[in-house]
């Protein structure tokens, strides 16, 4: 690759997702467009992506289309020692005439994934809406030990 700009599209679809065990049978599509803008002394490479997939919602288990997207910044730098690579930079040797960008699509994807997924206020399965509110206890109204009680009195003095 010459030194300059250079794009290249992605599509991260079943097949990828299946490559990783924590994302093995995720259906959906993320399409990530990959920059990179080579010097003689660096390559800075700038992930992009967006698109949708499968998810289950973690009130309900119904499944729903998920929205993600995000972006992430890496460095690429030549050197025949062994430096190792940090969060953001990537050594690689001189002889290499590749740079497999699988995962750090992956990475990128897992890093902006939310920690919690739910539908929307109302959309949730209402079957499943009714089975919660019938085991979920209500925290106000539990019985609480004696001796707490009279601990919370000194710290609200």
């Amino acid at each position: 690759m010459g030194e300059g700009k250079h794009s290249f599209d992605f599509v991260l679809d079943k097949a990828f997702f299946d490559c990783f065990e924590a994302t093995k049978g995720t259906e959906g599509r993320v399409d990530a467009e990959v920059t990179v803008v080579k010097s003689s002394l660096l390559m800075e490479v700038k992930i992009r992506f967006g698109g949708v997939v499968k998810a289950v919602c973690d009130r309900c288990l119904g499944e729903l289309d998920l929205p993600v997207e995000g972006e992430m910044d890496l460095f690429v730098k030549e050197s025949s020692r062994e430096e190792g690579n940090g969060d953001d930079y990537i050594i690689v040797a001189p002889e290499d005439d590749f740079l497999d960008m699988g995962s750090y699509l992956y990475e990128a994807y897992m890093l902006n994934y939310p920690m919690r997924v739910v539908h929307e206020e109302g959309e949730c399965d209402e079957s499943m809406q009714e089975v919660l509110r019938e085991y979920v206890r209500d925290e106000e109204n539990k019985p609480t030990d004696p001796r707490w009680d009279e601990l919370k009195k000194l710290i609200n003095k």
